[in-house]
């Protein structure tokens, strides 16, 4: 089992991955829950040091959301995160992303329907939570379980994307799947019809994966290239796929 150190620095390193990746900016928050003893782990809300966030800038509230640890930026949506770690047992880990490409979906009406073998992990579909208030209260965030339901993620209307997984790794694996499927969806479109892949089709390729496939090889991937970033903040960012 990872101690809360442990955790601080993953959640530190998949917030520095995220924002190298350009799925946060100044916004967009990551977060860690643990069960045994009801702590949240949240990487800090806004402001220009995000992409050197460090496990000392992490917060750490309780299931209310009120902060028992740090003195960092809050982020004022944190009511996602309460009430999905509170409502879904396989919610430990929650990232409330701006992807760019994922969010086109939030904002065009077309439905988000998976076209890669990665993105049929994604075959059940991906809920629209159609209030474009931002979630502020409990109330709402308790609205947004209700449209998640028990899906992998949602779009929040003109807004962005909520994503959940069973740990850090698993998080960063999906939402890179997912707006690595929107990016094709979109590229795709522009050259003609584009083929979905549809539910069965899905099932079928996520059935032949071995158990954990995917996850650790990407946080791996990412971490080594993200340490390199971190030494040259310009370079260029490699896509998922």
């Amino acid at each position: 089992m990872s101690t809360e150190s442990d955790l601080r620095e993953k959640l530190a390193t998949c917030t520095r991955i995220f924002t190298m990746q350009q799925l946060i900016g100044m916004f967009g928050h990551v977060s860690v829950y643990q069960p045994d003893t009801q702590r949240i782990l949240i990487c800090p809300g806004a402001g220009p040091d995000k992409p050197n966030t460090r496990p000392e800038d992490v917060l750490v509230l309780d299931l209310d959301g009120n902060v028992l640890e740090g003195t960092e930026w809050l982020p004022v949506e944190w009511p996602i995160h309460t009430t999905l770690h509170a409502a879904r047992a396989d919610a430990i880990a929650v990232a409330h992303l701006h992807a760019p490409y994922a969010t086109l979906f939030a904002i065009a009406r077309r439905e988000f329907r998976p076209v890669t073998l990665s993105g049929s992990k994604f075959g059940e579909g991906v809920p629209l939570y159609p209030d474009t208030r931002m979630v502020l209260t409990p109330e709402r965030g308790r609205r947004l379980v209700e449209v998640i339901g028990d899906k992998r993620a949602a779009l929040l209307q003109a807004h962005g994307i909520v994503v959940i997984a069973g740990d850090l790794e698993e998080l960063l694996y999906d939402s890179l799947i997912l707006e690595d499927n929107a990016r094709r969806a979109h590229q795709a479109a522009t050259l003609g019809e584009v083929q979905f892949l549809d539910p069965q089709q899905c099932r079928e390729y996520q059935a032949e994966l071995r158990p954990g496939f995917g996850p650790g090889a990407t946080w791996r991937y990412y971490a080594r290239l993200e340490s390199r970033w971190d030494r040259q903040p310009n370079s260029s960012v490699a896509p998922f796929g």
